[in-house]
This record gives structure tokens, sequence and C-alpha cells, in this order.
């Protein structure tokens, strides 16, 4: 499950690396979460960043129970599921960030918080799915892979993260083919991580100290040994 990632640049510096209108009202984002309104880049305007909700809302409306279905979608239902090939062609998207949050499972109730990121910090683009609802709303969902060796100590799935070229092919092309064969090319780039607070876990938190090595601790905040 990917529930957490990071969007940490100012507007300026957002808009000069996507090459991207950004809205005033953008902030930077310490610790995006499901549910908040947060930038994407669809396929239908691709030199401006959008404000969607993360969760696809007519899942919601069907399931007051906040599920992994809701936010992660994995590459294989994207591929053979009719319902997501038609968004497929029509209603792509990609999420911009510079690092993501997992959860590592150290003892049986033990989970530690690590960030990701390039050994550079930069941005890069995962793909997803956007979606209209009836009230005008609009929301995303984020596609996974299955995880790469770094990740699979972890969980066993991933970002499905696009390089630059990736990115543009992903939003421009109308090859359902290269599409899928986009989210089947796996991320070379090694990663760097930590632990980091378990303050992350509060959805409504947005903090830089987020994402800023921390000794190891579990969700309740009990410093352990293991990480």
């Amino acid at each position: 499950m990917l529930d957490r990632y990071t969007i940490t640049l100012n507007s300026d510096e957002l808009a000069l690396v996507l090459g991207a209108e950004v809205p005033e009202t953008y902030q930077p984002q310490f610790n995006a979460a499901p549910t908040k309104i947060l930038p994407t880049i669809t396929s239908n305007e691709v030199d401006k960043i959008s404000f969607f909700n993360w969760g696809l809302m007519a899942m919601w409306s069907n399931n007051r129970a906040m599920s992994p279905k809701f936010f992660n979608l994995p590459m294989d239902s994207v591929i053979n599921k009719s319902s997501y090939r038609k968004k497929l062609a029509t209603n792509r998207c990609v999420i911009p960030m510079d690092g993501f949050y997992l959860w590592k499972q150290v003892a049986k109730k033990q989970l530690v918080p690590h960030y990701f990121f390039f050994p550079d910090k930069k941005v890069f683009s995962v793909a997803g799915l956007w979606e209209e609802g009836e009230d005008g709303t609009h929301s995303f969902i984020m596609i996974t892979r299955p995880a790469n060796e770094q990740v699979s100590d972890f969980q066993e799935d991933m970002p499905a993260i696009l390089d630059a070229a990736s990115t543009r092919r992903w939003l421009e092309s109308d090859n359902l083919n290269e599409l899928q064969d986009l989210l089947n090319k796996e991320t070379k780039e090694a990663f760097v991580s930590h632990t980091v607070t378990p303050k992350i876990r509060d959805i409504d938190g947005n903090d830089v100290s987020f994402m800023k090595p921390a000794p190891p601790s579990d969700q309740h905040g009990n410093y352990t040994l293991f990480a």
C-alpha cells in the first residue's frame, strides 16, 4: 500500500521542473495522503497543474471504509479490467512527487516508517488515472507495479514511476500497447531511504520535519532497535 508521499518544491521551482503552469493555490506537501486535494497533470491539459482528490470518488460512494483499492490501482487491473482500460484510453494523469513513505514491519505489531527519494532529490512522475464525479469533482488513483528489489523488503508493490521521456509518452500517446509497455518499464535508479517520525500517520499533518531523518520508532512512537 502506498498512502503517503511528498512534493516539496515551491510553485516557481515546480513550474520550471514540470514545464507546466502552477496555480497560486499550490502548497508544498510533506505528507500527501488519500482524500487530500493534490497536484496532477492530465492527458487533457499537459501544460497545466490540476488539483484532484486522491482516491476515486465513485468507489468511496459505495464503500464507507477507507481501503487501498480506492487510492492504489495495481498495474494488472489497468491492463486486464475493461473499466480501467477505458480510462487508460482517455483519462490518464501523472502525479508529481519527490519522495514517498513506506512502513516496514519489524515485529508482529511493529511498523517503522521510512522515506524514499532519489539521491539528487529530483521530482519524478507516477502514472495514474482520473475521473470526474457526477457533482463535477475530480479524483485520481495512483497506479502501482510489483516492487523492485529495494522496495520488496517493505511491501509487494511500489509506485509506477515514469522517467521524463515515459511521462511525456504516457500523457500524449493513444496507443494502448505502448501505454501498457510504459507501465511495465521498471525504475533502474536506486533510492535513498531513512527512518522518519511516525507522525506521518496523522493524515492532517503537513510539516517539513516529517521527511527528515528520525530515530527508528514504531507507529506508536516507541523507539526500536530495528529499522
